[in-house]
């Protein structure tokens, strides 16, 4: 599609225009400068008009190492776009470092449109002609925070974008794959090794990402012999900490952003670090994601600096016994470093989803629960036991199954786990949840006539 890329100086306000235009908070904004630092994208429909918005950090005159790497994603950024919307801010007017980045945009030769930002009142509608003298195609005055004059943006973007042929809602959505885990785990070198490029800042610094960012790939999917080609998206979140090591806000925006991506995502790559082990971080992730019904598999990332020191048997073993509520997640030993099995654990991550999709007739899902019941009936509770009538699968993604019984309040925990253990065995459902609930089955005759009796 048509990309759009919004470049500019920090603090100027492009997460803000970025965020507007989305309709929704995505990219993380604060008065502190530097403070998006990968360059995030998102597809947007307009007027009839598709295209892809993507949002950069700020370019600075004299770059340290980790500007440095914000300046690479910005350069990218520019040789991909079609059409650039150098943003400035209106109210702090011209500035040397917006004269070198003006001087920049117009090397890439490509089509350049001045926006300048934060003209909230009627005061400050003549500020664009502090700029006039780039002498760029269109310039547009506006105000991302109070939403003013976008529509024009939008409306002059639509006449150039490319016009949809065709029905959105017959368009398949992508496999969402979520990667997440502590700081340092590992995340945006496995993304980068993954589609062939420095798609997220790679640092040693802890925290380099910041928010969650959207990487669309087309992948080769093999199903037994047949090949077919998916559309997957993977998402690059931000490290998750503990609670009492979030020391500032945008450390707790990025944390919010990651939980959010486990949220929205069909399946979840926990990515742990080999050398480290299995952290307190580590199961709290891992907590997150079994709380969300998301679907799971745990990368061990840097197996290279285990070679020698542990079988993978013996560590899966090990996984297991830290992750307990995570025993259906198969577990890939992968090097983001060097390349291994990195295929294979997105590979995993499309069996994952495609389990969680499946449906089980109701003629084979009442005979092995029939079947279930019998061979280890309920306990007795209160001289009572738990009787089972007949059940239905009610979702997908996670699979969620209703048993109607006689009296819900007699479904212990423990036989609920029994239960989907069962169902797991017989149907697979690899790496997903399954989420079983129990209601009563309604009586009314039995009910009618007994009401009919007292009155008699």
């Amino acid at each position: 599609m048509y990309k759009v890329a919004i470049v500019g100086r920090p603090n100027v306000g492009k997460s803000a225009l970025f965020n507007r235009i989305a309709g929704r908070r995505i990219a993380i904004v604060d008065a502190e400068s530097g403070v998006t630092r990968d360059r995030l994208q998102i597809p947007i429909e307009w007027d009839g008009a598709h295209f892809v918005l993507i949002d950069t950090g700020g370019l600075v005159t004299e770059p340290d190492e980790l500007e440095q790497h914000i300046t690479h994603q910005v350069e990218l950024a520019l040789a991909e776009a079609d059409l650039i919307l150098f943003t400035v801010d209106g109210l702090e007017g011209r500035t040397a470092m917006d004269d070198d980045t003006a001087n920049l945009l117009r090397k890439t030769g490509k089509p350049v449109w001045l926006v300048v930002n934060k003209v909230d009142t009627n005061e400050f509608k003549d500020v664009w002609i502090d700029f006039a003298g780039y002498g760029f195609e269109q310039t547009f005055s506006l105000s991302a925070l109070h939403g003013m004059r976008i529509g024009e943006l939008l409306d002059a973007i639509s006449e150039v974008a490319d016009k949809y042929e065709g029905d959105p809602e017959e368009e398949e959505r992508p496999t969402a794959i979520a990667i997440v885990g502590r700081p340092n785990a590992g995340k945006s070198s496995y993304v980068n090794q993954l589609v062939g490029e420095n798609r997220s800042i790679v640092s040693k610094i802890p925290g380099t990402t910041r928010d969650a960012v959207d990487v669309n790939i087309e992948w080769e999917y093999k199903i037994g012999e047949h090949v077919e080609k998916k559309d997957v998206l993977l998402i690059d979140t931000a490290g998750i900490k503990r609670g009492k090591t979030v020391k500032s806000k945008l450390d707790f925006y990025s944390i919010n952003r990651a939980e959010k991506a486990i949220r929205r995502a069909s399946v979840a790559i926990l990515l742990c670090d080999a050398s480290v082990g299995m952290t307190v971080t580590d199961k709290k992730i891992a907590n997150a994601i079994s709380t969300a019904g998301t679907g799971c598999v745990i990368g061990v990332n840097k197996w290279d600096l285990m070679e020698g020191k542990m079988d993978k048997k013996s560590y899966e073993k090990w996984v297991r016994s830290e992750l307990p509520f995570l025993n259906y997640a198969p577990i890939v030993f992968i090097s983001a470093l060097t390349g291994d099995n990195v295929n294979r654990l997105v590979h995993k991550a499309c069996d994952v989803d495609l389990a969680a999709k499946q449906l089980v007739t109701t003629g084979i899902l009442n005979r092995l629960l029939h079947n279930a019941f019998e061979q280890t009936p309920p306990p007795v509770i209160k001289r009572r036991r738990l009787k089972f009538y007949y059940a239905t699968q009610t979702g997908i993604s996670p699979p969620h199954f209703l048993l109607f019984v006689n009296d819900p309040r007699r479904a212990k925990a423990s036989y609920n786990n029994y239960l989907v253990n069962r169902l797991r065995e017989a149907m697979g459902f690899e790496g997903s949840p399954i989420v079983v609930n129990f209601r009563a089955r309604r009586q009314p005759r039995i009910r009618e006539g007994r009401r009919q009796a007292r009155k008699q």
